[in-house]
């Protein structure tokens, strides 16, 4: 495809689809299985997430990664099952590639859950790359999608990443560069320090967002 100068980064769950992945129960599940098998969890104030303890399991017990893994990919099957179109999503995607900018998915879900949603909605073909956990060395909120991003564009001049979540806004802001949050939780933000560029409650209020 032609060089990009712009290039719009979308999560997935929660932003492009609605489904019932309930992250913070997987988090919950992986730090019980964590501590069941005898690694040191330490207690702190903001709850652990699921990308945090993995990173946590890589590093001080990778023999128990596998098991600790199959807790995400379980989840992740039953909420691919039963997930829809966020309203209006695949006009925003279309509508960024309209306005001449390269469009992207940056999800922690792996490429199995990413290609089977992207592909029963009709949203792959208004993709030009998608990023899943079998593509990245660290998970958001480590902005290690970025770089496969900007290994596809080398010469793209803006970058913006769309999310619901404060592990995108914290990624995109690692990263360098702004974060719409769609339909967030503007407390959790706040209690991460995530840095908002604009807000949205639709899709469709993207494009203005951009401008």
């Amino acid at each position: 495809m032609p060089a990009a100068t712009a290039v719009c980064v979308f999560d997935l769950d929660h932003t492009l689809v609605s489904s019932p992945l309930d992250l913070r129960a997987v988090g919950r599940e992986m730090e019980a299985l964590m501590r069941a098998r005898g690694l040191d969890v330490p207690v702190r104030e903001l709850r652990w997430s699921a990308p945090e303890l993995l990173s946590l399991v890589r590093r001080e017990a990778p023999e128990l990664e596998a098991d600790v893994l199959a807790i995400p990919v379980a989840h992740e099957r039953r909420a691919m099952q039963e997930a829809s179109l966020e309203p209006f999503a695949v006009e925003a995607v279309a509508a960024m590639k309209a306005r001449g900018f390269a469009t992207a998915v940056w999800t922690n879900n792996d490429r199995v859950a990413a290609d089977f949603v992207l592909s029963r909605f009709g949203l792959g073909r208004h993709l030009d790359l998608v990023v899943t956990r079998d593509d990245v060395r660290h998970l958001k909120p480590d902005p290690d999608g970025l770089r496969v991003v900007r290994e596809r564009w080398p010469g793209a001049e803006r970058i913006v990443v769309v999310g619901d979540s404060w592990v995108d806004g914290l990624a995109a802001q690692a990263g360098g560069v702004p974060f719409i949050a769609y339909r967030s939780d503007h407390a959790e933000l706040a209690r991460r320090g995530v840095a908002i560029t604009a807000s949205i409650a639709s899709l469709l209020d993207l494009p203005a967002a951009l401008a």
